[in-house]
Order: C-alpha cells, then structure tokens, then sequence
C-alpha cells in the first residue's frame, strides 16, 4: 500500500500552527488528496477555522463515554476530501493534555485500517514540548516528517530550537526535520537573522508568512484565506507552502540537523537583533 503523506507540525502555543495546518489541509483537500487533520490540543483549535463553529467531538469524549465508540463517530468532514479528528483534553489544571495526545496515538496503532482512505495526515501537535505526550506520533512511528512553526520572537525561536532536539534524538530515528516555516508576528523582521538561524540548526526554511489583515480577517470568519480570499497572497503563500512540502515527501535526514546547546542559543538571541533599529 502507497505510504500516505504524513506531516507532523509542531510549534510554540499562539505561533499560528493551528492556522497553518487548516490551511495546509485545505490546501491539499483542493487538489484532489483524500486528508484528515489531526489536532493534537487540548483546546480543540485546529477545527475553529474548518468547521463553521460546530464543536467537534474528541477522543477523549470517547474514552470518557461522553460521544461515540468508534472512530468513525468522532471524525467530522469539513469539505468534500477534508475530515478533522480532535483529541481534545482534560478542563485546564484537572490532567494531562500530552496524554490524550499518546491516547490517540495508541489508538491509531490498534486500529491502523481505519486510515487506509486517506493519502495526507496532518498532526497538528502543541510543540512547548513540557510533557513527552506531545512526542507521541514520533515515538509510536506514526509521522516522520516534522515541520515547526515559529514567529521571529526569542520565545518562539527558543521552542523551535527545542524541538529539532526532540526530532532529531536518537530514538526517535527516522524523523526527518523538513523545515521552518516563519509566521511573522512583525513584517519588518531581518530576513538574514532567520536565514542565519535556521542555518544553525542546519535546517531549511520552507516558508515565510508575513503578517497579512486576509489571514486575519478569515480567522475572525471562521474561515480559510481559500474561502474568505482565495485571489489573495496569503492563499498563494499557503497553497507555494503545501507544494513544498510535498515535494519533499520522503526526503532523507540531514546529518547536519542539530540543536542549539543552551550556551549557544543564548549567544545568538544576544548578537541578533530581529528587528532594525529605528533611527
């Protein structure tokens, strides 16, 4: 059987992964592919800009006997070629969110045929990387290519940096870090310190988003930019975005991948300066 394309994306919480992962898929459900967009939340976000407003059920409504008993029942479909799947998680201070995340994981092991229709998956996973949960699709094989997102920011930089860690740990073999796509928080960031980051960690930059009110605007429509503005740049970035990263299906790991030591990142965050000084 044809290996699907599988994508896990990763970045700090209110990077703009959530809404890069909806416009991915919706990007890839435009182009014929049969996809199915993970969300690995606990907020349940990944769905807001896909499913008009309706709450979807989640995995853990289903262990906890509060919706469905199979996957099928949990499996919601935004658009013709384009279902969502949320794990959801506990209210916030009662539990674990990484765990409902290894929970799904577990699930899609034991029951593997039920993504036999699908030819894209798409795990949008919170990438704070505080609890080992948040690994689970790489520890239980499911996905290999990790793609991270992150804005210009020191904090969002500094996640990122983290993340090539887990990815490219030795048990975790296999994994292969695509890139980094920037979502830019402020359009007048220094493209050469992004460039001399991503080149620390030996790892390419596979998109540069700049803030854009079309992207803005949809979200607050509960929309994709391909629904609200689909002549616009921001759908033009998106759809350039999901063909890189198809093109790069299957690609081999780079022994040059590595992760900045504390020491080191601490160095570049002082050196660099992210934004042009006003004069």
């Amino acid at each position: 059987m044809k290996r699907p394309l599988t994508i896990v994306v990763y970045g700090k919480g209110g990077v703009g992964k959530s809404t890069t992962c909806a416009h991915l898929a919706m990007s890839f459900a435009r182009d014929g592919r049969k996809v199915l967009l993970l969300g690995c939340d606990p907020k349940a976000d990944t769905s807001l800009r896909l499913m008009g407003g309706r709450r979807p059920a989640t995995i853990v409504d289903m262990v906890t006997g509060l919706e469905g008993q199979n996957f099928r029942d949990l499996v919601m479909t935004s658009r013709p070629g384009l279902d969502v799947l949320e794990t959801g998680g506990p209210p916030p201070g009662q539990g674990c969110g990484g765990r409902s995340v290894a929970t799904l994981c577990q699930y899609l092991e034991d029951h593997g045929r039920e993504l036999s229709g699908y030819d894209t998956l798409i795990f949008d996973v919170l990438g704070d990387l505080v609890c080992g949960g948040f690994v689970a699709p790489l520890r239980f094989g499911l996905g290999r290519d990790v793609y991270i997102v992150s804005s210009e920011e020191t904090a969002s930089l500094f996640a990122a940096n983290n993340i090539v860690k887990v990815a490219s740990a030795p048990y975790h073999e296999g994994v292969f870090v695509g890139g980094i796509i920037f979502n830019l928080r402020q359009n007048d960031a220094r493209p050469e310190v992004l460039e001399a980051f991503a080149a620390r960690l030996g790892v390419g930059i596979t998109a540069v988003i700049p803030r854009d009110p079309d992207i803005l605007d949809s979200e607050e429509s509960g929309l994709t930019v391909f629904e609200h503005a689909p002549k616009g740049p921001a759908a033009a970035r998106f759809r350039a975005l999901a063909a890189a990263i198809e093109a790069r299906k299957g690609a081999v790991p780079g022994a040059s991948v590595r992760a900045m030591p504390a020491d080191e990142f601490a160095e570049f965050s002082r050196s660099q300066r992210v934004y042009r000084r006003s004069k």
